[in-house]
Protein backbone atom coordinates (compact mmCIF):
# COMPACT_ATOMS: atom_id res chain seq x y z
CA UNK A 1 0.00 0.00 0.00
CA UNK A 2 1.10 3.66 -0.39
CA UNK A 3 2.05 6.02 1.82
CA UNK A 4 -0.40 8.52 0.49
CA UNK A 5 -3.16 8.39 -1.00
CA UNK A 6 -5.19 10.52 -3.34
CA UNK A 7 -8.27 12.23 -2.99
CA UNK A 8 -10.75 11.65 -6.13
CA UNK A 9 -10.81 15.35 -7.19
CA UNK A 10 -6.95 15.20 -7.70
CA UNK A 11 -7.88 11.20 -9.42
CA UNK A 12 -9.98 12.58 -11.73
CA UNK A 13 -8.12 15.66 -12.85
CA UNK A 14 -5.39 12.89 -13.87
CA UNK A 15 -7.43 10.66 -15.15
CA UNK A 16 -7.22 11.42 -18.25
CA UNK A 17 -3.22 11.47 -18.83
CA UNK A 18 -3.62 8.24 -16.40
CA UNK A 19 -5.96 6.65 -19.59
CA UNK A 20 -3.92 7.29 -22.25
CA UNK A 21 -0.74 6.41 -19.79
CA UNK A 22 0.95 9.46 -20.24
CA UNK A 23 1.27 9.86 -16.40
CA UNK A 24 4.62 9.27 -14.30
CA UNK A 25 4.56 5.56 -12.89
CA UNK A 26 4.43 6.43 -9.45
CA UNK A 27 1.51 8.59 -10.26
CA UNK A 28 -0.19 5.58 -12.31
CA UNK A 29 0.36 3.22 -9.22
CA UNK A 30 -1.54 5.58 -7.09
CA UNK A 31 -4.35 5.93 -9.35
CA UNK A 32 -4.91 2.96 -9.45
CA UNK A 33 -4.71 1.80 -6.08
CA UNK A 34 -7.57 4.79 -5.97
CA UNK A 35 -9.57 3.39 -8.28
CA UNK A 36 -9.48 -0.32 -7.09
CA UNK A 37 -11.43 1.24 -3.66
CA UNK A 38 -13.56 3.98 -5.39
CA UNK A 39 -16.34 2.83 -7.30
CA UNK A 40 -17.44 5.94 -8.73
CA UNK A 41 -14.03 7.19 -9.45
CA UNK A 42 -13.71 3.63 -11.41
CA UNK A 43 -16.95 4.29 -13.37
CA UNK A 44 -15.44 7.65 -14.45
CA UNK A 45 -12.57 5.66 -15.62
CA UNK A 46 -14.37 3.10 -17.47
CA UNK A 47 -16.66 5.87 -19.08
CA UNK A 48 -13.39 7.80 -20.52
CA UNK A 49 -12.25 4.33 -21.84
CA UNK A 50 -14.58 3.42 -23.74
CA UNK A 51 -14.77 7.04 -25.25
CA UNK A 52 -11.45 6.72 -26.00
CA UNK A 53 -11.96 3.62 -27.79
CA UNK A 54 -14.33 5.14 -29.83
CA UNK A 55 -11.87 7.78 -31.05
CA UNK A 56 -10.04 6.22 -34.53
CA UNK A 57 -6.91 6.09 -34.64
CA UNK A 58 -5.17 7.30 -37.98
CA UNK A 59 -4.05 4.35 -40.31
CA UNK A 60 -0.52 3.54 -39.61
CA UNK A 61 0.24 4.28 -43.88
CA UNK A 62 -1.47 7.46 -43.17
CA UNK A 63 0.53 8.18 -40.14
CA UNK A 64 4.16 7.15 -42.02
CA UNK A 65 3.22 9.30 -45.07
CA UNK A 66 2.53 12.03 -42.80
CA UNK A 67 6.26 11.27 -40.99
CA UNK A 68 7.69 11.55 -44.60
CA UNK A 69 5.87 14.71 -45.94
CA UNK A 70 7.40 16.23 -42.48
CA UNK A 71 10.72 14.81 -43.25
CA UNK A 72 10.62 15.74 -46.91
CA UNK A 73 9.61 19.23 -45.99
CA UNK A 74 12.98 19.46 -43.26
CA UNK A 75 15.24 18.08 -45.92
CA UNK A 76 13.57 20.83 -48.54
CA UNK A 77 14.53 23.84 -45.97
CA UNK A 78 17.57 22.53 -45.05
CA UNK A 79 18.71 22.68 -48.77
CA UNK A 80 17.41 26.00 -49.26
CA UNK A 81 19.53 27.61 -46.53
CA UNK A 82 22.78 25.43 -47.98
CA UNK A 83 21.47 26.97 -51.39
CA UNK A 84 21.30 30.66 -50.07
CA UNK A 85 24.31 30.55 -48.56
CA UNK A 86 25.66 29.36 -52.02
CA UNK A 87 24.75 31.72 -53.55
CA UNK A 88 25.69 34.72 -51.43
CA UNK A 89 29.20 32.76 -51.69
CA UNK A 90 29.32 33.03 -55.42
CA UNK A 91 28.33 36.48 -55.73
CA UNK A 92 30.41 37.47 -52.79
CA UNK A 93 34.00 35.29 -54.52
CA UNK A 94 32.82 35.38 -57.96
CA UNK A 95 31.19 38.67 -58.60
CA UNK A 96 32.49 40.66 -56.04
CA UNK A 97 36.16 40.24 -54.28
CA UNK A 98 37.40 38.19 -56.69
CA UNK A 99 41.19 38.79 -57.52
CA UNK A 100 43.61 37.11 -55.37
CA UNK A 101 47.27 38.77 -54.19
CA UNK A 102 49.07 37.02 -56.82
CA UNK A 103 51.19 37.52 -60.24
CA UNK A 104 48.27 36.19 -62.22
CA UNK A 105 45.58 37.92 -60.19
CA UNK A 106 47.02 41.40 -59.90
CA UNK A 107 47.58 41.24 -63.79
CA UNK A 108 43.80 40.29 -63.91
CA UNK A 109 42.62 42.89 -62.32
CA UNK A 110 44.17 45.43 -64.05
CA UNK A 111 42.80 44.04 -67.24
CA UNK A 112 39.54 43.51 -66.28
CA UNK A 113 38.96 47.03 -64.66
CA UNK A 114 41.33 49.68 -66.26
CA UNK A 115 40.36 49.22 -70.01
CA UNK A 116 36.93 51.97 -70.44
CA UNK A 117 33.82 50.43 -71.60
CA UNK A 118 33.22 49.84 -75.21
CA UNK A 119 30.55 53.12 -75.15
CA UNK A 120 32.84 55.54 -73.24
CA UNK A 121 33.76 58.94 -74.37
CA UNK A 122 37.09 58.49 -72.36
CA UNK A 123 38.93 55.99 -74.01
CA UNK A 124 42.81 56.86 -72.93
CA UNK A 125 43.11 53.09 -71.93
CA UNK A 126 40.75 50.37 -74.43
CA UNK A 127 40.43 46.35 -74.66
CA UNK A 128 42.96 44.92 -76.28
CA UNK A 129 45.92 47.67 -75.38
CA UNK A 130 48.26 45.49 -73.84
CA UNK A 131 49.23 45.76 -69.82
CA UNK A 132 51.30 45.60 -67.47
CA UNK A 133 51.55 45.40 -63.68
CA UNK A 134 54.97 47.06 -62.18
CA UNK A 135 54.67 46.90 -58.62
CA UNK A 136 52.04 46.59 -55.90
CA UNK A 137 51.68 47.50 -52.18
CA UNK A 138 49.74 46.42 -49.62
CA UNK A 139 48.74 49.01 -46.71
CA UNK A 140 45.77 47.31 -43.94
CA UNK A 141 42.99 46.23 -46.16
CA UNK A 142 44.15 47.86 -49.14
CA UNK A 143 46.00 46.67 -52.18
CA UNK A 144 47.86 49.39 -54.77
CA UNK A 145 48.88 48.17 -58.10
CA UNK A 146 50.85 50.22 -60.69
CA UNK A 147 50.21 49.56 -63.60
CA UNK A 148 51.51 50.30 -67.26
CA UNK A 149 49.72 50.42 -70.80
CA UNK A 150 51.54 50.10 -73.95
CA UNK A 151 49.84 52.30 -75.92
CA UNK A 152 50.21 55.69 -77.64
CA UNK A 153 49.65 57.67 -74.65
CA UNK A 154 51.71 54.91 -72.55
CA UNK A 155 49.23 55.28 -69.81
CA UNK A 156 50.23 54.93 -66.09
CA UNK A 157 48.54 54.17 -63.32
CA UNK A 158 47.56 52.48 -59.73
CA UNK A 159 44.43 50.69 -59.17
CA UNK A 160 43.10 50.64 -55.86
CA UNK A 161 41.65 47.40 -54.59
CA UNK A 162 39.62 46.67 -51.10
CA UNK A 163 40.16 43.41 -49.49
CA UNK A 164 37.32 40.94 -48.53
CA UNK A 165 36.57 38.60 -45.81
CA UNK A 166 37.54 35.76 -48.35
CA UNK A 167 40.85 37.14 -48.66
CA UNK A 168 40.69 38.19 -51.95
CA UNK A 169 40.26 41.65 -53.43
CA UNK A 170 37.44 44.16 -54.91
CA UNK A 171 38.51 46.94 -57.66
CA UNK A 172 37.31 50.07 -56.28
CA UNK A 173 39.65 52.90 -57.99
CA UNK A 174 42.41 53.52 -60.65
CA UNK A 175 44.60 57.09 -61.58
CA UNK A 176 46.01 56.98 -64.77
CA UNK A 177 48.01 59.28 -66.66
CA UNK A 178 50.47 59.95 -69.46
CA UNK A 179 54.07 58.40 -68.82
CA UNK A 180 56.45 61.32 -69.36
CA UNK A 181 59.39 58.69 -70.00
CA UNK A 182 60.16 55.76 -72.24
CA UNK A 183 61.98 54.61 -69.16
CA UNK A 184 62.16 55.93 -65.55
CA UNK A 185 60.07 57.73 -62.53
CA UNK A 186 57.13 59.42 -61.92
CA UNK A 187 54.92 60.29 -59.30
CA UNK A 188 50.92 59.17 -59.39
CA UNK A 189 48.51 59.97 -56.80
CA UNK A 190 45.38 58.18 -56.02
CA UNK A 191 41.77 58.55 -53.57
CA UNK A 192 42.30 57.07 -50.36
CA UNK A 193 38.62 56.86 -50.49
CA UNK A 194 35.88 57.79 -47.60
CA UNK A 195 36.78 61.29 -47.89
CA UNK A 196 40.36 60.76 -46.39
CA UNK A 197 42.14 62.35 -49.34
CA UNK A 198 44.59 61.13 -51.50
CA UNK A 199 47.60 58.91 -51.62
CA UNK A 200 51.52 59.85 -53.33
CA UNK A 201 53.44 57.30 -54.96
CA UNK A 202 56.41 56.93 -57.31
CA UNK A 203 56.03 54.52 -60.18
CA UNK A 204 59.44 53.11 -60.92
CA UNK A 205 59.31 51.76 -64.99
CA UNK A 206 62.12 49.79 -67.12
CA UNK A 207 64.35 51.32 -64.69
CA UNK A 208 67.25 48.64 -65.76
CA UNK A 209 69.81 51.47 -66.29
CA UNK A 210 68.81 54.10 -64.12
CA UNK A 211 70.58 54.21 -61.20
CA UNK A 212 69.31 57.02 -59.42
CA UNK A 213 66.88 59.58 -59.19
CA UNK A 214 67.09 63.24 -58.16
CA UNK A 215 63.90 64.10 -56.72
CA UNK A 216 62.36 67.77 -56.13
CA UNK A 217 59.54 67.93 -53.90
CA UNK A 218 56.94 71.38 -54.10
CA UNK A 219 55.40 71.07 -49.90
CA UNK A 220 52.48 72.44 -48.09
CA UNK A 221 53.60 73.09 -44.61
CA UNK A 222 50.98 73.88 -42.01
CA UNK A 223 50.81 77.79 -41.37
CA UNK A 224 52.57 78.61 -44.54
CA UNK A 225 50.75 80.41 -47.29
CA UNK A 226 54.14 79.05 -49.92
CA UNK A 227 55.23 75.76 -51.09
CA UNK A 228 58.57 74.80 -49.85
CA UNK A 229 61.04 72.70 -52.15
CA UNK A 230 62.91 69.85 -51.22
CA UNK A 231 65.44 67.64 -52.72
CA UNK A 232 66.78 63.71 -51.95
CA UNK A 233 68.31 61.11 -54.13
CA UNK A 234 66.66 57.59 -54.11
CA UNK A 235 69.28 54.65 -55.06
CA UNK A 236 67.33 52.83 -57.76
CA UNK A 237 68.03 48.63 -57.40
CA UNK A 238 64.55 47.25 -59.20
CA UNK A 239 63.37 47.94 -62.55
CA UNK A 240 60.10 48.11 -61.90
CA UNK A 241 58.59 49.32 -58.52
CA UNK A 242 55.79 50.72 -56.74
CA UNK A 243 56.84 53.28 -53.62
CA UNK A 244 53.90 54.32 -51.04
CA UNK A 245 55.49 58.03 -50.28
CA UNK A 246 53.35 59.09 -47.15
CA UNK A 247 53.75 62.08 -45.18
CA UNK A 248 55.26 60.51 -42.13
CA UNK A 249 58.17 59.13 -44.28
CA UNK A 250 58.48 61.89 -46.76
CA UNK A 251 59.02 64.30 -43.45
CA UNK A 252 61.47 61.93 -41.78
CA UNK A 253 63.53 61.94 -45.47
CA UNK A 254 63.19 65.56 -46.21
CA UNK A 255 63.87 66.39 -42.27
CA UNK A 256 60.49 68.04 -41.68
CA UNK A 257 58.97 68.54 -38.31
CA UNK A 258 56.73 65.38 -38.30
CA UNK A 259 52.98 66.42 -38.55
CA UNK A 260 53.28 69.51 -40.35
CA UNK A 261 53.17 68.65 -44.13
CA UNK A 262 49.90 69.20 -45.74
CA UNK A 263 50.25 68.57 -49.07
CA UNK A 264 53.16 67.34 -51.88
CA UNK A 265 54.33 66.93 -55.23
CA UNK A 266 56.75 66.66 -57.98
CA UNK A 267 58.16 69.31 -59.12
CA UNK A 268 61.35 67.54 -60.59
CA UNK A 269 62.65 64.35 -61.58
CA UNK A 270 66.50 64.01 -62.58
CA UNK A 271 67.75 60.65 -63.28
CA UNK A 272 71.43 58.90 -63.40
CA UNK A 273 73.38 56.15 -64.60
CA UNK A 274 75.62 54.12 -62.96
CA UNK A 275 78.26 56.84 -63.54
CA UNK A 276 76.46 59.84 -61.56
CA UNK A 277 75.52 61.15 -65.30
CA UNK A 278 72.40 62.69 -66.35
CA UNK A 279 70.11 60.90 -68.82
CA UNK A 280 66.82 62.49 -68.04
CA UNK A 281 66.89 63.96 -71.89
CA UNK A 282 67.87 60.14 -72.83
CA UNK A 283 64.41 58.31 -71.14
CA UNK A 284 61.32 61.57 -72.17
CA UNK A 285 59.67 60.42 -74.74
CA UNK A 286 58.64 63.14 -77.06
CA UNK A 287 55.42 62.27 -78.32
CA UNK A 288 53.80 61.99 -75.04
CA UNK A 289 52.90 65.29 -72.79
CA UNK A 290 51.34 65.30 -69.53
CA UNK A 291 48.35 67.49 -69.59
CA UNK A 292 45.80 65.31 -68.38
CA UNK A 293 45.16 63.21 -65.77
CA UNK A 294 42.19 60.86 -65.38
CA UNK A 295 40.70 58.33 -62.85
CA UNK A 296 38.06 55.41 -62.90
CA UNK A 297 35.64 54.86 -59.42
CA UNK A 298 33.24 51.80 -58.84
CA UNK A 299 30.01 52.67 -57.47
CA UNK A 300 28.26 48.95 -57.93
CA UNK A 301 28.91 47.65 -54.28
CA UNK A 302 25.51 48.65 -53.08
CA UNK A 303 23.66 46.34 -56.06
CA UNK A 304 26.02 43.47 -53.98
CA UNK A 305 24.20 44.23 -50.43
CA UNK A 306 21.01 44.16 -52.75
CA UNK A 307 21.74 41.13 -54.20
CA UNK A 308 22.59 39.28 -50.57
CA UNK A 309 19.38 40.96 -49.17
CA UNK A 310 17.23 39.34 -52.18
CA UNK A 311 18.42 36.17 -51.49
CA UNK A 312 18.21 36.27 -48.54
CA UNK A 313 14.64 36.96 -47.97
CA UNK A 314 13.56 34.43 -50.81
CA UNK A 315 15.60 31.99 -48.63
CA UNK A 316 13.35 32.97 -45.72
CA UNK A 317 10.19 32.97 -47.44
CA UNK A 318 10.82 29.44 -48.83
CA UNK A 319 12.27 27.87 -45.54
CA UNK A 320 9.16 29.54 -43.57
CA UNK A 321 7.02 27.44 -46.62
CA UNK A 322 8.90 24.39 -45.86
CA UNK A 323 8.24 24.58 -41.91
CA UNK A 324 4.46 25.74 -41.90
CA UNK A 325 2.27 23.68 -39.75
CA UNK A 326 -0.98 22.57 -41.38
Amino acid sequence: MSEHKLDCCVVRDLLPSYVEELTEPETAAQVKEHLADCSDCRKVEESMRSGLSAVERAPEPSLNFLKRVKRTRLIAAVLTVVLALWCIWWLYDTQAYHYPNTEAGRLEAVEDYVPSAPNSTIRHVVEGDPLRVLGWVEDGNMLYVAYAADNADNVHGILRLEQGLNGKYWPVGSSMSPFPYTAGIDAQSISAGNGDGWLFFLVGDSCRDIYSAKITYGVSLEGSNQDQFYETTYQITEPDFLWQMDFARLEEELSIPAGTMTGVFVEEIILYDKDGQDVTEQYKDPTVEQSWSGGKGTAERFLLYVYIAIVIALAAIFVRYFLRRD
